[in-house]
């Protein structure tokens, strides 16, 4: 054991808390050059709560609905709170260790458990962020089919795969542009559209239920509940990122307070956004909900617009991380500034990831819901409930309690992050396609 005991005999953690260690923490995978624009002077407490909500407020909102039909209406409800309660006490306990190591998420990992941590932990984020992209595209290609089938009158029945390899098109270039500072106004233009999208969904599930009243709906459902797990925790896609806001931070000693609002805005708009929608449409619940938004009209029609524009830029912003991790890997210390031929692989790496992530779209297309689920046990989990008390218990407890907890929560992790992955796993080839629009 390396820990060290006091002369009392009381457990010392491993790495002992840092005197006057200041908030200039390198950076150690990618993820921390994504709040790097909110650095110079700090970023002030308004603008950390703004990226916080921009970091865990994207399309895992609308992938809700299903989930809930998948859970059941009270039971989701009750787990949704306590899984964002978990995921606040998680991402508290990952700052704590934050203020001992002072370092990136993976870099954490190599300093209390070796460089075989870190490879887990960037496997994990990269899994995730991988997985974001692929939802994003099938969302965007369910809602560009039912555009282009209002505005050619259904006379051209293109499959939902064609969707989401165009997709391409205008993802390739995107994600050819070297620095994130470059999505910056699309970022902030795709927020705006999201909180559209969440306003009108609002408005159309309290008309609903106000004329037809409640569809059918069940408080728990046996079948498919650990499917609602794997979206629950899919759902919070913003994990990864704070250590870098963190970091960006002008007072960083106001943050778990910014985060618990944050968290709590967050679990509210997870649960009536889910909880509604559910209530609303029953069993007909589809697995994006916009599908459910009355058919054929001009504001859901512009409603799936703004929203598809919004998670197709949005989507190359996910990949960032991906791209940089991979490409400090694949090649290290070459730079393609003033050579061509290294830029030029490094162009035909980033291609070569587009095609993986539309290859990977164009196989879940059929099944979002089981893929959002996949994502959300294999790899969300270990992120939000796993590693963070694993490092926690490591760097940080000190009592047995803490220990003890620390350790509960590990375990806990583990055996949720396998059922969950292996029951959505289990159920890939159930379910029914997205509702074409040219059937209703």
């Amino acid at each position: 054991d390396e820990d060290e005991y006091n002369a009392s005999g009381i457990r010392q953690p491993l790495i002992p808390k840092r005197q006057g260690a200041t908030q200039t923490a390198p950076a150690s995978t990618a993820i921390d050059n994504l709040a790097s624009s909110s650095r110079g002077g700090g970023a002030s407490t308004q603008k950390t709560f703004f990226l916080l909500i921009k970091s865990f407020i994207g399309s895992g909102v609308l992938f809700l609905p299903r989930a809930f039909y998948n859970g059941g209406l009270l039971f989701s409800s009750v787990l949704m709170l306590v899984i964002a309660a978990t995921s606040l006490y998680t991402m508290l306990l990952l700052v704590k260790c934050y203020e001992r190591v002072h370092c990136g998420y993976g870099e954490m990992g190599r300093r209390l458990f070796g460089k075989w941590m870190e490879r887990i932990v960037l496997g994990s984020i990269l899994v995730s962020q991988v997985g974001f992209s692929c939802a994003g595209a099938i969302f965007v290609a369910t809602n560009m089919r039912d555009l282009f089938n209002a505005a050619t009158g259904c006379r051209y029945r293109l499959g939902l795969s064609f969707w989401v390899v165009a997709q391409a098109v205008v993802l390739l270039p995107l994600c050819l542009v070297r620095h994130i500072k470059g999505f910056s106004a699309v970022a902030l233009l795709a927020d705006v559209f999201i909180v559209v999208g969440l306003a009108y969904v609002w408005g159309v599930d309290v008309s609903a239920l106000s004329r037809l009243g409640t569809g059918y709906v069940r408080n728990f459902n046996p079948e498919s509940y650990s499917l609602f797990l794997g979206t629950a925790a899919y759902t919070f896609e913003g994990y990864a990122l704070i250590l870098p806001i963190v970091d960006a931070m002008g007072q960083p000693e106001r943050f778990p307070a910014v985060l618990s609002l944050v968290m709590v805005i967050c679990a509210t708009v997870a649960v009536s956004i889910g909880a509604l929608s559910y209530a609303a449409f029953g069993d007909k619940t589809e697995a994006i909900v916009l599908l459910n938004m009355p058919p054929k009209t001009a504001a859901t029609l512009t409603v799936q617009l703004l929203y598809s524009l919004a998670i197709l830029f949005t989507i190359p912003l996910m990949m960032f991380p991906v791209i940089r991790i991979l490409e400090q890997a694949l090649f290290p210390r070459r730079s393609g500034k003033l050579n061509a031929g290294v830029k030029l692989q490094k162009n035909m790496f980033r291609a070569l990831l587009v095609a993986g992530v539309v290859g990977i779209s164009v196989a879940g297309v059929e099944r979002v819901d089981k893929l959002v689920a996949v994502i959300g046990g294999f790899a969300c989990v270990p992120i939000s409930f796993i590693y963070p008390p694993l490092f926690h218990l490591r760097a940080v407890a000190e009592s047995r309690w803490e220990r003890g907890r620390d350790a509960v929560l590990v375990g806990l992790g583990v055996a949720i992050c396998l059922y969950v992955t292996y029951g959505a796993a289990s159920r890939w080839g159930a379910g029914e396609s997205p509702i074409d629009f040219c059937d209703v």
